[in-house]
């Protein structure tokens, strides 16, 4: 290997390109697999312990290969809910945030797609720290594995969410190499139905979702019903309105048979008001969905103007959608006193050291 070539990292590629690599070399598939097992159940990164695979493939994979790995360089823990954030430092140096979120019925692992989010939503702390660059599929299915080596006895997870940092449908193929490498029977085998993508509204990507027929969830980021208001608080609405949004989800829905979810966030005087939910009644008239209402969590470097909403105000809008739209939730935001919940993940301030 000459200094200018770039050792390929194992941990991106799929169990196939894995098998491919044992058959080149000694003609069988099954060491691929065990290699892939290794990597992706154990989540071990060195070859000498592989030891059901033989030491001349050991030495084969370690001359021309690496297995990269994040290190966990912080864990905080809220005082209030028992929420976990886990500060990354992946192998080139940056940093991402991935949270558990411990709940009465399920556990759930919040994850990113990105360093950062080209995206700049104006109520999102995560849109301050701009775009940093995509994440690959190993950086992805690895912050599953450096949550799982956190937890105690008993606490497991049951959902995967990609609601951290980041815009998955802008860094989609990795994306979907990521889910692919955690349901693949030989790691985690987590079933895709469990498994949420969260955009906000990158039509193409949900018009690839949807063609793939991957059994993954869906969740949009709506949060305003008029494209004024929405492209304050989204600015990506310039470029993919509400019309077209809705015609993408309408096939979405067609496609697959599966009903959708949108996530509003309320924001106190700002799209929290009655008319705000008649209009959110007419926008998703026809499309088989759920509604999750969340309150704004505050952060600093954002609109001052931009407020958790009163108490009051969430229960008037939440009676309004319901029973016009039979499944309305409220989901408690957890983690707000570790900067983890909804909008809050961040890892770099302005001089670009870790928070």
């Amino acid at each position: 290997m000459t200094s200018e070539q770039i050792p390929i990292d194992l941990k991106n590629l799929s169990l196939s390109q894995l098998e491919d690599i044992a058959e080149g070399f000694v003609s069988r598939r099954f060491p691929g697999r065990q290699v892939f097992g290794w990597i992706h159940k154990h989540n071990v990164t060195d070859f000498q312990r592989m030891t059901n695979v033989s030491k001349e493939f050991r030495s084969y994979l370690k001359d021309l290969y690496v297995i990269s790995s994040a290190e966990i360089a912080r864990v905080t823990e809220s005082k209030i809910d028992g929420t976990r954030k886990l500060l990354l430092k992946l192998s080139d140096g940056e940093l991402i945030e991935t949270v558990w979120i411990p709940g009465s019925s399920r556990n759930t692992i919040c994850v990113s797609s990105q360093v950062g989010c080209p995206l700049g939503c104006t109520f999102c702390f995560t849109g301050q720290m701009k775009m940093r660059r995509n994440l690959r599929p190993g950086e992805i299915a690895e912050q599953v594995y450096a949550v799982k080596s956190i937890l105690k006895d008993g606490e497991g997870f049951q959902n995967i969410v990609f609601m951290g940092m980041g815009e998955p449908f802008l860094n989609y193929d990795n994306v979907i190499a990521g889910i692919e490498l955690l349901a693949n029977d030989h790691g985690l085998g987590i079933a895709m139905k469990r498994i949420t993508i969260s955009t906000v509204g990158i039509v193409p990507g949900i018009y690839r979702l949807a063609d793939s027929r991957l059994k993954v969830r869906l969740a949009v980021s709506l949060h305003a019903a008029d494209d004024d208001l929405r492209t304050r608080l989204v600015p990506v609405n310039n470029k993919y309105p509400l019309s077209d949004l809705m015609q993408a989800l309408e096939y979405y829905t067609q496609q697959t048979g599966e009903r959708l979810t949108f996530e509003y966030c309320l924001i106190g005087g700002v799209n929290d008001s009655i008319d705000c939910a008649r209009r959110l009644i007419k926008l998703i008239h026809g499309i088989p969905c759920k509604i999750n209402l969340i309150c704004f969590n505050p952060a600093d470097g954002l609109p001052d103007e931009y407020r958790a909403p009163s108490h009051k105000s969430v229960e008037r809008f939440r009676e309004y959608l319901y029973p016009r739209c039979p499944a309305v939730t409220l989901r408690q935001s957890k983690g707000a006193d570790i900067m983890a919940a909804c909008g809050q993940l961040a890892t770099h301030s302005q001089d670009g050291e870790g928070i």
